[in-house]
């Protein structure tokens, strides 16, 4: 019977400290991993929230002026967004600069061969660019991510597709 070296897993008082600096930051990583899913969680139900209200809600035209490629629209997203529709063509593609930066989100989206599309789907404002490969009616949802309604400007510009 021999005696032998027992080594403890447990912090002694000299560990003590970093073992609860290690804790204190894996629980912060945590609580900033669930903010960041919270949020993500938020904005995924607000589109869906939108999505539901774009059948009972008719489009608004955004209409270019004669020899114009590009408009201009203001207005406020309301609880449920603002929905416009823009027709282009094959080969064209859609410039959009929503403002403000926060507080607003955008959604383009098509119907064509392959069905219903999602083209873009942003949570925030910006400058966005958007290659279509299909002549038709494109819509755009401006939308809040807080809940409250934002006001917004819109940029539309309809631009030829250069080659990649």
């Amino acid at each position: 019977m021999g005696t032998g070296i027992v080594i403890s897993s447990m912090p002694g008082p000299i560990g003590t400290k970093k073992f609860h600096r290690q804790k204190h930051m894996k629980q912060e990583k945590n609580r900033n991993l669930i903010k960041r899913l919270a949020t993500g969680f938020l904005f995924v139900a607000a589109l869906a929230v939108w999505a539901a209200d774009i059948s009972a809600q008719a489009p608004k035209r955004i209409e270019f002026g004669k020899g114009k490629s590009s408009a201009i629209v203001r207005g406020t997203t309301g609880q449920n967004g603002a929905l416009y529709s823009v027709r282009a063509r094959s080969g064209q593609k859609l410039v959009l600069t929503l403002s403000p930066r926060s507080g607003v989100g955008i959604k383009v989206e098509g119907t064509g061969r392959f069905g219903h599309t999602v083209l873009l789907r942003e949570e925030r404002g910006g400058t966005y660019e958007v290659g279509l490969e299909e002549s038709g009616e494109y819509t755009i949802l401006v939308g809040t991510t807080s809940g409250k309604s934002a006001a917004f400007t819109l940029s539309v510009r309809i631009v030829r597709m250069t080659d990649i």
